[in-house]
């Protein structure tokens, strides 16, 4: 079971593949739907336990891993009694302010659950405070943490308590295993494809989380590292997470970078690379958040680009007709953005024409969809939007 704030769905592809790379029969349920020995069965969100229940029950899947959203927990509790593994990613603020968790620590509390079920190992991110607050509250022999920092004090002292740690190594582009004083290589950063060469960290991060799960479900290291190594961002592995979109005379990604530590973890990626043209950015936001939240996306990705155009999602049950949109202009304009810079558009459709419009060579145009379902369904709708470019090469 594999639960946080940001990352679950790709860490929860990622330890599939693994599993399936290892001969087991896998079934998956994520916000993206449910894929069973391979077939895509639904495409409704399914991170809650009706999914779940429908993974667990069937006779062909040897493996299952899920996906465990708040909304189930809240709802329902935690409706297994017991999981080989679990791993916790993050606790940030996504989601605050809604059904009663009013705190970082309430939600904490929420998704702990998930871990206390875990019988064999429990994963936790050392870099997330909510996360490293609960190391020390399971047998350290029975804790795997991952971090991006291999000299810090948490990794330290787990270490020093027999634990283990799935860590970068900067210095040799590497994720590495660290056990008892020994460090063993899992996989090669160039080889890890769906890092881009290293520069999206968040999918190192959720790397070293599927390798922890896959080990603690007893898979060899070099199944983990052959998973890893062909595990990448494309619309058939990865849908709407990252996924590059080839042939056009401009780089053209589609992500689902919209919460705040998805946009978080976007702003980090434009910090590496180098674009020779403008940045443009189409983006939205769920409408059912609280205030605040709109704010902190915009925040987020505010001085990462050069244009943006703010459009309206396709669910408006929650706040009026263009109210997410306007929210987001807002917020961008807050924080620096001028007003000149930033277009307001009805819905996706119209997003898309007025981006398409707008690209020129060496631009990096980036389109950023609500996850679940729908974000794999966005790609043919860019690809449709964009065709007129591919002549242009």
């Amino acid at each position: 079971m594999i639960t946080g704030s940001a990352g679950k769905t790709t860490t929860t592809r990622m330890l599939a593949h693994i599993l399936s790379g290892a001969g087991l029969k896998v079934g998956f349920a994520t916000t993206d739907g449910i894929v069973l020995g391979g077939e895509t069965v639904s495409e409704r969100d399914c991170a809650w336990y009706g999914a779940h229940a429908r993974v667990l029950s069937d006779p062909a899947i040897t493996a299952a891993v899920l996906e465990t959203a708040r909304g189930g927990l809240l709802q329902h509790g935690l409706y297994v009694d017991r999981c080989d593994v679990a791993a916790l990613l993050n606790v940030e603020r996504e989601q605050i302010g809604m059904h009663g968790i009013d705190s970082v620590e309430q939600m904490a509390a929420l998704k702990r659950q998930v871990i206390d079920a875990a019988r064999k190992t429990a994963v936790l991110n050392a870099d997330n405070r909510p996360c490293r607050a609960l190391i020390g509250e399971y047998p350290a022999d029975r804790t795997t943490i991952f971090s991006l920092d291999p000299e810090s004090e948490p990794v330290r002292r787990h270490l020093e308590a027999g634990g283990t740690a799935y860590c970068l190594d900067e210095s040799q582009a590497r994720i590495v295993r660290r056990q008892s004083g020994e460090a063993r290589t899992i996989i090669s950063i160039a080889d890890l494809p769906s890092s881009w060469g290293g520069v999206v960290r968040h999918n190192i991060a959720n790397a070293m989380a599927a390798a922890a799960l896959a080990e603690g479900l007893g898979i060899p290291f070099e199944t983990i590292e052959a998973g890893l190594r062909s595990f990448d961002n494309t619309i058939q592995r990865s849908p709407g997470r990252f996924n590059v979109i080839e042939g056009y005379p401009f780089s053209l990604i589609v992500d689902a970078a919209v919460t705040p530590p998805g946009a978080m973890a976007l702003a980090e990626y434009l910090k590496r690379v180098k674009v020779k043209g403008r940045r443009l950015c189409m983006i939205t936001a769920i409408s059912r958040r609280p205030d605040w939240y709109y704010p902190e996306v915009a925040a987020a990705v505010a001085l990462s680009f050069d244009h943006f155009v703010c459009y309206e999602g396709t669910t408006r049950r929650y706040r009026a007709r263009g109210e997410v949109a306007t929210l987001l202009k807002s917020g961008l304009v807050e924080h620096g953005v001028s007003t000149d810079s930033v277009e307001v558009a009805g819905d996706f459709e119209s997003a898309l024409k007025s981006l398409s419009g707008q690209a020129r060579s060496g631009d990096l145009v980036v389109v950023l969809v609500p996850a679940g379902a729908g974000a794999g369904k966005a790609v043919p709708l860019v690809r449709d939007a964009f065709a007129a470019h591919l002549s242009a090469r």
